[in-house]
């Protein structure tokens, strides 16, 4: 892919509203070789890194789930683990807009592979994503690239605008429940559907959350986040560790 200039309205509504979405980001060759990974990496289970893959509670423990591509919740840290997605997270067309919204010294804080399967697909709670990772100065965003089409009841992302500029809020509970302890009202909440290719660019505090997926659709999603080089990470119950460093 090609380097991308964000448009001057575009880092407007990014620094106000605290997203922005790009149509189109990846290509239907891209999203294709996206699900061929997918499929390889289920293939070679139980013969990759534990935590490369990881199940949906509801089907842990039973003898057929590690076997099943619909029963996995996510891919994780695949940046560490897989070529193709490395390559992908060091595409020019990602660190163009990394370097525009962040400066020119870089780190890939974190990269998933969010699955969401059919009718299993559990939801996400509201959160932050600095509520994980508590960065100081909170100088990080995510791509959240939809691979199928998503929308509200495949459990397509979900977030508050403008919530990024209430800084850090306070979190409670543990693991994938870890999240906002004050939700948002309805009324300040806004769906996000995309369709395969298309990105959503959001900052680390800004809320967001996405449903269960009760429908028998798929709603596959990269999700790759940056940083910036000069932020520190306060100790906190979150083991993490950074899966590249960009110069």
């Amino acid at each position: 892919m090609n380097t991308i200039v964000l448009s001057d309205q575009q880092l407007q509504q990014y620094r106000d509203e605290g997203y922005l979405v790009l149509p189109g980001l990846l290509s239907r060759e891209l999203v294709d070789r996206v699900f061929a990974e997918i499929t390889a990496v289920i293939e070679r289970r139980p013969d990759v890194p534990g935590e490369l893959i990881q199940y949906e509670p509801g089907v842990r423990g039973r003898p057929w789930a590690e076997n099943s591509e619909l029963d996995v919740r996510k891919l994780f840290r695949m940046v560490k683990h897989l070529d193709f997605f490395r390559e992908l997270a060091f595409d020019p067309a990602l660190l163009s807009i990394a370097r525009t919204l962040l400066g020119p010294k870089l780190v890939l804080a974190q990269s998933m592979l969010l699955m969401k399967p059919p009718h299993v697909g559990g939801p996400k709670v509201w959160h932050q994503d600095n509520g994980y990772f508590e960065l100081t100065p909170p100088a990080c965003f995510g791509f959240w690239i939809a691979c199928d089409p998503t929308d509200v009841d495949n459990g397509c992302m979900h977030i508050v605008p403008g919530s990024h500029l209430k800084g850090l809020q306070p979190h409670t509970g543990s693991g994938d429940d870890y999240g906002l302890a004050v939700l948002p009202p309805p009324e300040v909440i806004r769906p996000v559907p995309l369709q395969p290719g298309d990105a959503l660019v959001f900052h680390c505090e800004l809320f967001h959350h996405t449903p269960a997926n009760r429908t028998a659709r798929r709603r596959r999603a990269i999700q790759y986040h940056y940083m910036t080089a000069g932020a520190e990470k306060k100790k906190n119950p979150f083991p993490w560790d950074p899966e590249a460093h960009i110069e």
